[in-house]
């Protein structure tokens, strides 16, 4: 590519149009592939290692431990109960809940899962220190277990939190607009029963955490893998009771997150008092085992839920009841039935919601916020729905949808809730997606099949996919909330030799955050992007990090980049006031170039950003006082469409993407399999920044849609033990069973985010599920079979197809 310039500030923030929008290879993906990447495990330190005693029961009164073998056994540094963590701790802060629990980071007098830390163990070798955890002696009092969601809401049932009263740690319902006229006036209602499965995604690489003490200052230091350092810094100081200054966190590379690495603190509590204890640093590799049995989870969810239509076919109002089952960990309980309210309505102008809501607990692992954090289910269980209503009305599924779409000329559109959405063409993206899959010849080829004896179905969902969290949502029951908004800080500066260095109070999990920074500052100061260096590492000694900052819920390309700009701006004005001044001539005068600053019409009168640094930095002293020494630049910004949330009126996120996903699946109705011959995704993400990078976040997160549909499910016995706990039983979607994606593109530019983008890394999870179950309930209409449930497994295919008619 040339090195066009265009003039300075045409746009309000680029100069240049030569990398935004490129499909720029990943800067990132060279060092990862030649093993080159550097992990927790990977940091070459003199570590004592962990290993912890973990409860056999899912529900059960701790009666004795004994210690007294374990700490005689060699190599033993330390060993710490429940009860030390205890004396040393703050009971956990929930979030959504208003109930009052207590609950440490280490079961204290009762274990309330199968898998949870009773006892940890400190000793020279990993080897050293899980013999001698299995010479700790506890004695428990097995206690009746409630495993579902049914059980927990029993009369007389077991009680996890006995000071509670209730296994219903949060109930609350909300309604806006009329919603009985709505139904009085329906002329059909459609209701069904719909259950979410228990899964997770799964990160290749499981929770890691080194923690050290220093005696001599009282501090921590701390290395792990965490997605959200800021929420994490609030929390270990808390719960610790230190000030936040207290403890350095280093995250280095990390092996996937999707969430599920939101949950690492209350392991870095327990490896910080156990550093202090043994006077070591200590380190904590989570196995896989442990990962699927104790780590978290995404909650089961029962849906009842019913839609009220006109007799044409229009949606009047819906109304949902959502029972989750939050397993057992206080703090992030309640977040999933809250966040469904982002999606509640889909693509569609549904003027009347009704939702109520149960955040159960009963005696299974913890749950977080996976992949899309409650909106895959919620619409599923609408696009579920639309499909039945289209049935009972005798109309195509996707006529039905094009009567209900939100229209283009309404946007920007506000929902009932109060959640905007900001621009958007549905019905386009619709009509992009049958042409692309070929809806009407494959409508005809599933008839033609069927006289065959073979057994295909045409899927289609519509789904939005909601960006940055306002996080102030999280306590809409509770009150007004501890969070608001998200905010994300930034620094961007020139080094002595003029290259460009970035570091953000983020992380980066995997999605190409160097590519993609590079790529924007490069534009932004008409230079390429190898002359801007990245660092996607994270030390809250020298990251500008805010409580907010982490890689969860879309928001890099919104909040995360705009403090890029933001810094950037503020370092592009300050260059440019340094040339002026070099050059002896008026700011506006300038234009940038290739690595310099030049006078517009004139290249040769110019001065490179080297010399730029030089006078910033070596020759500070000729520069007139008002302009400060250094080119270094930090910048916070926060994404002002967040609303102060009211019951009245609130937004869940900020930015709202799109898709329409159609999908052909056939059941082979001997086996119960399913297998996915076409899958067509049309995507409206706004403004793309790296086409690449997009193709392939649409494509993984489809993959784990796709695992969810079909697959994935944590399995209890009745006693609450885990019967899913390998990749042998727990499967996972693989090569050979993933199918060819077809995709297309739209860009409805979001005018409230800084480049005009919006999310995209969760949308395929999703709108993949609905797409899918509907397919397959489409291929199985000559035996009847409904799909209410997920995943849709050969063993429960079968069933439906010999006469129990549900899936």
């Amino acid at each position: 590519m040339g090195d066009s310039t265009r003039p300075l500030e045409s746009d309000g923030v680029f100069v240049t149009s030569q990398w935004v929008g490129a499909a720029v290879p990943r800067r990132e993906d060279a060092r990862t592939v030649q093993g080159q990447a550097r992990y927790v495990d990977d940091i070459d330190m003199d570590t004592a290692h962990v290993a912890f005693v973990r409860s056999p029961h899912a529900h059960a009164r701790i009666t004795a431990i004994d210690t007294r073998d374990a700490e005689a056994s060699p190599g033993v540094l330390a060993v710490m109960t429940g009860r030390d963590v205890a004396a040393a701790t703050n009971p956990v802060a929930p979030r959504g809940i208003t109930a009052s629990v207590t609950q440490y980071v280490m079961a204290v007098d009762k274990v309330r899962y199968a898998g949870e830390p009773v006892v940890a163990v400190v000793a020279g070798t990993q080897y050293l220190a899980e013999d001698a955890a299995a010479r700790v002696h506890v004695d428990y009092e097995p206690l009746p277990p409630v495993v579902e969601i049914e059980e927990a809401l029993a009369e007389g049932a077991p009680l996890v939190f006995e000071e509670a009263g209730t296994n219903v740690l949060l109930h609350d319902a909300f309604e806006h607009g009329d919603v009985a006229g709505a139904f009085r006036g329906a002329d059909l209602v459609v209701k069904e029963t719909f259950r979410m499965p228990r899964f997770s995604s799964t990160p290749l690489e499981p929770w890691a955490i080194i923690a050290q003490w220093d005696p001599g200052t009282g501090a921590f230091v701390v290395w792990s893998n965490d997605q959200q350092p800021g929420r994490t810094a609030i929390n270990v100081s808390r719960t610790l009771r230190v000030p936040i200054d207290k403890v350095r966190y280093i995250i280095p590379d990390s092996g996937g997150g999707f969430g599920i690495k939101l949950a690492v603190w209350p392991y870095i509590v327990i490896l910080c008092l156990l550093a202090r204890r043994a006077g070591k640093a200590v380190r904590w590799i989570q196995t896989r085992s442990e990962h699927l049995l104790a780590g978290t989870h995404t909650p089961e969810a029962l849906i009842e839920a019913e839609l009220a239509l006109a007799r044409d076919g229009r949606f009047l109002a819906i109304r949902v009841n959502s029972k989750e089952n939050d397993g057992s960990f206080v703090h992030t309980a309640g977040i999933y039935p809250l966040i469904k309210f982002a999606v509640i309505v889909g693509c569609y102008g549904i003027r009347a919601t009704a939702f109520e809501f149960s955040t159960v607990v009963t005696n299974k692992a913890p749950t977080v916020q996976n992949r899309g954090v409650g909106k895959p289910g919620m619409t599923f269980v609408l696009e579920r729905l639309v499909d039945l209503a289209a049935r009972a009305l005798d109309l195509d599924p996707a006529e039905i949808r094009r009567r209900n779409f939100v229209r283009p000329e309404q946007m920007p559109y506000t929902t009932p809730t109060g959640e905007v959405y900001e621009s958007g063409d549905y019905p386009e993206c619709l009509r992009r997606a049958l042409e692309l899959a070929g809806y009407d010849e494959w409508c005809r080829k599933r008839d033609a099949l069927r006289e065959e004896g073979r057994y295909l179905g045409v899927g289609i969902a519509a789904g939005i996919e909601p960006g940055t969290s306002n996080l102030g949502y999280y306590y809409i029951s509770r009150g007004r909330p501890d969070f608001l908004g998200s905010v994300e800080g930034a620094m961007v500066g020139a080094d002595f030799d003029g290259g460009i260095t970035v570091v953000t109070g983020s992380v980066d999990a995997g999605q190409g955050h160097a590519t993609t920074v590079a790529q924007v500052v490069a534009d932004m100061l008409a230079i390429r992007p190898e002359q801007v260096s990245m660092s996607t590492h994270f030390d809250s000694a020298t990251s500008p990090f805010a409580p907010h900052s982490g890689t969860y819920a879309n928001r890099f390309n919104d909040v995360e980049l705009g403090a890029v700009v933001a810094a950037t701006r503020k370092l592009r004005a300050k260059m440019l006031r340094i040339a002026a001044f070099v050059l002896g001539v008026h700011e506006r005068s300038l234009a940038l170039r290739a690595g310099t600053i030049h006078v517009e019409g004139d290249p040769t009168k110019a001065v490179s950003f080297q010399e730029i640094a030089a006078y910033a930095y070596k020759k500070a002293l000729l520069l007139p006082e008002e302009i400060e020494p250094g080119l270094r630049e930090i910048a916070y910004y926060q994404n002002r469409a967040a609303k102060v949330p009211r019951r009245e009126e609130f937004n869940i996120q900020l930015t709202h993407a799109n898709a329409v996903h159609v999908v052909v699946a056939e059941v082979d109705v001997a086996t119960g399999f399913v297998t996915l011959p076409k899958y067509v995704i049309v995507h409206d993400w706004g403004r793309q920044l790296n086409p690449g990078i997009v193709k392939g976040m649409v494509i993984g997160s489809t993959v784990h849609g796709i695992g969810a549909a079909l697959y994935e499910e944590f399995l209890y016995s009745p006693d609450g033990q885990l019967l899913t706990g390998t990749f042998m039983d727990y499967l996972k979607p693989v090569a050979l069973t993933v199918p060819r994606f077809d995709l297309g593109e739209m860009e409805s530019p979001c005018p409230t985010s800084p480049l005009g983008t919006k999310a995209v890394g969760e949308g395929g999870a999703i709108t993949s599920l609905p797409a899918i179950a509907n397919a397959v309930e489409d291929a199985l209409r000559p035996f009847g079979v409904t799909v209410t449930s997920l995943p849709i497994t050969p063993e429960k295919t079968l069933r439906a197809i010999r006469g129990a008619r549900v899936i």
